[in-house]
């Protein structure tokens, strides 16, 4: 009896540990393997490399980095890769710094240079940012939001467009928009920039105004298409004398140059014809001398 008893008793443990074998090899045979972690190519760092990450953004305008903090970590110090971005990208806001992706030549944000790199001014993205933006040769500095949405962060909806990513939207302010008024109407401009040609036309600044050039269209990225004739005058010879419908008028004569403005309007010009005050010319007036109507 105690035979059978061992013999049962050995018998259950074997069935036991026979069935837990054949579970356990169905589990693992179920088991399905943990994703191997991404790492980027050995060049993503090395700005020498068709692997640099500059390049790999630029040319999948993958300009949103939500991907790399998904990894990295919102501030980009590591998060779960233990890989520090900050430590190449050591300005402020890290890799999310405005003059890392346009602009720094001069510590501004603003091109050149350009998303890609590009530096001329021939190329749409540079284009006559400079002489907008730093040049006061001919007007008071034109600032960011006359053609561009101010954008509060990095993340901000107006900064990255998802259906135009790494084109910049051009939204005119208030100088372009500016109205100017005589007896009897007004001239109210309706900016308009075209991408196909990167031209401008409409705007107030360029001409849209009483005995304005009505019609000039300046080219973005060709300083040669504005001149002192451009806006107001003869865009041929640059001569700033206000013509009208191909006729001067008084108390504009067509002896009048550029070295004759000051009589009338010293405020602003001097004999030589310099601009001596940028901040009243492309100001939305006329400026006369105080003793001139």
């Amino acid at each position: 009896m105690k035979k059978l008893n061992l013999f049962y008793i050995l018998f259950i443990v074997s069935l036991v540990s026979v069935l837990t074998y054949i579970g356990c090899s169905k589990e693992q045979e179920n088991l399905v393997n943990a994703p191997e972690l991404g790492i980027h190519p050995s060049g993503w760092a090395d700005t020498a490399s068709t692997d640099f990450h500059g390049k790999y953004i630029y040319d999948n305008n993958a300009w949103n980095l939500q991907q790399c903090q998904s990894c990295h970590g919102s501030d980009y110090a590591g998060g779960n890769t233990g890989s520090n971005c900050n430590t190449c990208h050591t300005a402020s806001g890290g890799p999310q710094n405005c003059r890392l992706c346009h602009g720094g030549n001069s510590g501004h944000a603003y091109p050149p240079k350009a998303l890609n790199g590009e530096t001329r001014v021939s190329y749409a993205g540079v284009g006559v940012h400079v002489n907008h933006m730093d040049s006061t040769k001919y007007s008071a500095k034109v600032e960011c939001n006359e053609c561009h949405t101010l954008i509060s962060s990095f993340s901000d909806p107006n900064h990255i467009d998802i259906n135009t990513p790494g084109v910049a939207d051009i939204n005119f302010g208030t100088l372009a928009k500016t109205i100017t008024t005589f007896d009897g109407g007004a001239f109210v401009p309706d900016p308009v920039y075209n991408k196909e040609n990167a031209s401008c036309s409409n705007s107030y600044c360029h001409g849209y105004f009483k005995n304005g050039n009505l019609s000039a269209t300046p080219v973005w990225n060709d300083p040669n298409t504005v001149k002192c004739g451009s806006c107001h005058g003869n865009p041929v010879t640059g001569n700033p004398n206000p013509i009208s419908n191909g006729n001067f008028f008084n108390p504009h004569y067509s002896n009048f140059t550029i070295n004759t403005c000051y009589q009338c309007h010293s405020l602003v010009i001097n004999s030589s014809g310099v601009i001596t005050d940028p901040e009243m010319h492309v100001n939305g007036v006329v400026n006369f001398n105080s003793n001139n109507p």
